[in-house]
């Protein structure tokens, strides 16, 4: 024991940089922070570039065969091979070819894997095809999903991929709960990618399976080379002839598997680019490429094991998630920062660290960003299969973590500090204190974990860290006991049916993330404001439920003993008042329910120069204005979202400089005040939606040169909206246009087809006569639109 604590400090000593240890004296911090800038600046090119290489010929194949002509109501077209080939890249090409998507009316991508509940797949696929919001679906039993989505298919010709199948009778289920009209309504097309040729060939015996093969030689070194040079533009300087026939020796040793490829660019991309140190590569590793789906765990083992200290514990953690699981940037960050695996560093907060930390796994290629907001940083992230299989296998072995599933069994729990609970159809035994002492953390995937599974949780578990039952639908009420937490850093309770918090929270001195949000609770007792380590607060009911914010004798909550917050949801109230000007520390803040207490909010907002992303909304009718201060003083706040009545549209100066998100809803905004004319003009803005009632006038005008950097715009519940002009050289980078709910609007504007950007157009909820103009060759706007590659019609 003593060895191996020895060799862990020298592990750490060795990192100490990494850490900022020395950061004041050798400038480390701001050379890293640069490194991180340049990463930015590069990743969206890597990300575009590597991913496509070696299959356009594939991706024309497969398309061809979801095109052909078929009389029957299902076609199903097949990709098969091992992991880590690319089926998964592959179909995302396809599914997102012009051609393929314009065959149908609507689409659906969905993500299957080993541990899926059926329930949660219809809910999303149902999502995706209607294009509705998946909460609103969250209440509905199975047998309800089935028929709402049965409906949609009778009615709609739709394509839906199910990505990642492991078994003929997954295929069987998910046949009879998604296709069961069948025989009575439009056709279906279906893209499957799967490992096992079987269910391939069972899913349609008619289409050959899609055998996905490895890379040749020329389309590995291809997929290389796009991987070290973008290594190599970090640095500006191309390779020796020495280094490139190394670099030729490694690829070869891979073998033509692409996951292989990749992983090894993001290692040596962290490596000196001479030929003395990539040979150290090449001899470090058994390169004898395993058969079947370890082929290229090697590889991957060596770049884990090459992985600084500091991420190893966090690509770990990654093991937690189900397959095929997107995960939370935000919240995976807050996890990462509560389970102790961040280290304070200069001025840095430790949130912005860990930032730096989740794109450097990204650049190693270990994690994939599944999607980015428009301000760069990662919304959502996924881990390939073989690279999870790695994190959980590592993890088991120093007993870091089980996942309890199908295949739980009480006697592996022994000294485990880490838990996940996945989805399981058998139950689990008990969670005792007994056999889990030794716990930190407890992460619940599962929406109908039994009462008597984890209410034992809350007595004996004094080591306890992170405790998340999100999602739980069985939790109702707390024990006083979960006072005796008192190690406790992050409690997630969100969207439970919990109506109650014990006043024995407030003992919970080191807690770092609270989420209340989504729940039915009513009332929040003053020990809350007690907890002054709070980063993180979420506490917003659920629609129908009126959360007081509770008092002290006849004072306002001390929200204000709280300084170290940098996330707060909060429902209006006495709070604002003096209190929330002294949160200068505030990334994100929502508030709901504004009624009163506007003047002390302007003056507040002015003080919280650090925020990021704001969300204010008023509730309980157009009578209530909501207020606006001016934010021109707010270089850091990207995100600003709107819902209430305003008097008129803010002046140009008013708004913050640098918004790239704006939403307005409920807003009445007149005519009289051409919103258009103003929101036109914000310099960065990229993504603008006026929802439900924002504008009550009848024209609205979009001029020459104007909303230079928009890209998404959603137009949605104008009731009043007649006409929609677009001036030719509006809108020259728009990529997507919603238009939702305008009953009045007469037609598309003549100057869409002068905004060659576009590349989906989506009409929903429009009047027949609308969307008759807009149906493809036949409508008489569909000249305007045609050279739109996907347009959707609901």
């Amino acid at each position: 024991m003593a060895a191996q604590i020895n060799r862990r400090i020298e592990k750490i000593s060795s990192n100490k940089l990494k850490y900022g240890v020395e950061a004041s004296e050798t400038g480390e911090t701001s050379a890293r922070l640069n490194d991180g800038l340049a990463r930015k600046r590069r990743r969206d090119t890597m990300e575009e570039e590597v991913d496509v290489v070696g299959f356009e010929k594939d991706s024309d194949e497969v398309a061809t065969l979801l095109k052909q002509e078929d009389s029957r109501k299902l076609l199903v077209v097949s990709i098969v091979g091992m992991g880590g080939l690319g089926k998964t890249t592959l179909a995302k090409k396809v599914y997102n070819r012009s051609d393929v998507k314009n065959t149908s009316v609507s689409c659906a991508w969905i993500y299957v894997s080993q541990e899926y509940r059926m329930k949660d797949l219809l809910s999303e696929a149902i999502a995706q095809l209607m294009m509705h919001p998946k909460k609103e679906f969250e209440t509905k039993d199975e047998e309800e999903l089935v028929k709402i989505l049965s409906g949609h298919l009778k009615e709609k010709r739709s394509m839906i991929v199910f990505d990642d199948v492991w078994k003929i009778e997954d295929w069987d289920r998910l046949k009879v709960a998604f296709l069961a009209h069948q025989g009575e309504g439009k056709q279906q097309r279906v893209l499957l990618t799967t490992r096992n040729v079987e269910v391939a060939k069972h899913a349609d015996p008619l289409i050959a399976p899609y055998q996905l093969k490895l890379l040749g030689d020329k389309e590995s070194f291809e997929l290389s080379k796009k991987v070290f040079q973008y290594q190599a533009r970090s640095e500006e300087r191309s390779y020796s002839k020495d280094l490139e026939d190394l670099g030729r020796k490694l690829v070869a040793r891979c073998d033509g598997l692409p996951l292989a490829i990749v992983v090894l660019g993001g290692l040596l991309s962290t490596k000196e680019r001479t030929p003395s140190v990539w040979n150290k590569v090449l001899e470090s590793v058994n390169w004898q490429l395993n058969e079947g789906p370890e082929r290229c765990m090697d590889i991957l083992s060596l770049s884990y094991t090459d992985l600084p200290y500091y991420l190893q514990s966090c690509f770990l953690y990654l093991g937690h998630y189900p397959e095929d699981y997107e995960i939370s940037s935000e919240k995976l960050i807050r996890l990462w920062v509560a389970e102790g695996f961040i280290q304070q560093r200069g001025e840095e907060t430790m949130e912005d660290t860990v930032k730096e930390y989740l794109e450097e796994l990204i650049d190693r290629s270990m994690i994939q960003a599944a999607n980015r907001r428009l301000d760069g940083g990662v919304k959502n992230c996924r881990i390939h299969d073989l690279l999870r299989d790695l994190a959980v296998s590592e993890a088991k072995k120093d007993k870091l973590l089980e996942i309890c599933g199908s295949n739980f069994s009480a006697s592996t729990l022994s000294r485990i500090r880490r838990l996940a609970i996945h989805p399981n159809n058998n139950g689990m035994h008990p969670i005792s204190s007994s056999t889990l002492h030794h716990l930190h953390s407890f992460v619940c995937f599962s929406k109908n974990l039994q009462k008597n599974e984890w209410k034992g949780l809350y007595v004996g578990f004094n080591l306890l860290r992170v405790l998340d039952l999100q999602n739980v639908t069985t939790l109702k009420d707390l024990p006083k006991e979960i006072g005796g937490l008192v190690l406790l850093k992050y409690l997630n309770l969100r969207r439970t049916k919990l109506q109650r918090i014990p006043h024995s929270m407030g003992n919970l001195c080191n807690l770092q993330t609270l989420d209340l949000s989504g729940t039915y609770i009513r009332h929040i007792p003053k020990e809350i404001w007690r907890m002054q380590q709070l980063r993180h607060l979420s506490i917003l009911h659920r629609k129908g439920v009126v959360t007081k914010i509770g008092r002290s004798c006849c004072s306002p909550p001390k929200v204000d003993n709280l300084r170290d917050l940098q996330t707060l949801h909060l429902p209006a109230g006495s709070w604002i008042e003096g209190r929330l000007n002294k949160l200068t520390n505030l990334r994100e803040l929502t508030i709901g329910e504004l009624r009163l207490h506007k003047k002390a909010l302007t003056d507040s907002i002015v003080k919280l120069k650090k925020l990021r992303v704001l969300h204010l909304g008023v509730d309980g009718g157009i009578e209530y204005y909501l207020p606006f201060a001016s934010f021109s003083h707010h270089v850091h706040l990207y995100k600003l979202v709107l819902y209430g009545r305003l008097e008129k549209i803010p002046a140009l100066e008013d708004f913050p400089p640098y918004l790239i998100d704006l939403q307005f809803y409920c807003s009445y905004l007149k005519q009289e005040d051409q919103p258009m004319a103003t929101l036109e003009k914000l310099p960065n803005l990229k993504i603008l939606e006026l929802g439900w009632k924002a504008f009550e006038g009848k024209e609205m005008i979009c001029s020459e040169g104007g909303f230079a950097k928009l890209q998404n715009l959603k137009l949605s519940v104008l009731p009043n909206l007649e006409d929609l002009k677009v001036e030719q050289g509006a809108f020259p980078c728009l990529k997507v246009l919603i238009i939702h709910r305008c009953e009045k609007l007469k037609m598309l504007p003549d100057g869409l087809q002068h905004v060659t950007t576009l590349q989906e157009l989506n009409i929903r909820s429009m009047p027949r006569e609308f969307k008759a103009r807009v149906q493809k060759d036949m409508g008489e706007d569909w000249v305007k639109i045609k050279h739109i590659p996907s347009v959707t019609i609901f």
